[in-house]
C-alpha cells in the first residue's frame, strides 16, 4: 500500500497530509472540548516527532478488523474511505492502538509483538523502522481515535446525531486518555 505512489491512482482525488498531527491538532481544538490528557500528548507528540518513513498512500483504519484472509493468506483490505497521502509510520502505528487488540494480549493488532511487525514490514518494504518512530505513532493514533470519540460523542450529544452507536463510541474518549498517559513516558 505505502508504495503506491500519487501518480498511480490517475483520477482518484485523495487528500495530501503530510502534518498529521497539525490536522489532528486543528480537529481536536475545532471541537472545543479540550482534555487535559490530550493536551500533554499533543505537547509531547509536537516536541519528539519522529523522521518521516516517506510519503505514499497510507490506508488510514489499518487494523485487522478491516483486514479479509484466506486459507492463501491475505485476500482483501477494507474501508478505504478515510484514504490519504502521508506518512506510512501512520497505518503502523494505528495497528498497534490498543482499541484494536480486542482483548488480545499483544500489542500489534492483539496477537502480534512490535519487532514481529517491524521485521515483517521491513522484509515487506525494505523500510527500517525504528522503533521509537512506531512508539511515537502509536501515541498519535490511541490520540486520534480519542479525537474521533471526542467528536463522535459530541455530535450525538449536540443532536447531529441520534446514533446510539455514536453515544457509544463517545463514551470511549476516558479509555484513549488513560491510553495515551500511559503510553507517554
Amino acid at each position: 500500500i505505502h508504495h503506491i505512489p500519487p501518480v498511480d491512482l490517475g483520477h482518484v482525488d485523495l487528500v495530501d497530509t503530510p502534518d498529521a498531527l497539525g490536522l489532528l491538532l486543528e480537529t481536536y481544538l475545532s471541537l472545543g472540548d479540550l482534555h487535559p490528557a490530550f493536551d500533554l500528548a499533543f505537547r509531547w507528540l509536537e516536541l519528539h516527532r519522529p523522521a518521516p518513513l516517506g510519503h505514499g498512500l497510507v490506508h488510514g483504519d489499518f487494523r485487522l478488523g478491516n483486514l479479509l484472509f484466506d486459507s492463501s493468506g491475505l485476500a482483501a483490505a477494507l474501508d478505504w474511505e478515510i484514504t490519504h497521502f502521508g506518512d506510512p509510520g501512520e497505518d503502523l502505528g494505528w495497528l498497534c492502538v490498543r482499541a484494536w487488540q480486542f482483548g488480545g494480549a499483544k500489542p500489534v493488532g492483539g496477537i502480534g509483538d512490535y519487532q514481529e511487525l517491524l521485521d515483517a514490514y521491513e522484509a515487506a518494504s525494505g523500510t527500517r523502522v525504528d522503533p521509537t518512530a512506531l512508539r511515537w505513532w502509536e501515541i498519535y493514533g490511541t490520540l486520534r481515535w480519542g479525537v474521533i470519540c471526542l467528536q463522535l460523542g459530541g455530535d450525538f450529544r449536540a443532536g447531529r446525531s441520534g446514533s446510539v452507536e455514536m453515544a457509544t463510541i463517545g463514551r470511549r474518549v476516558v479509555e484513549n486518555a488513560y491510553d495515551v498517559l500511559r503510553l507517554l513516558p
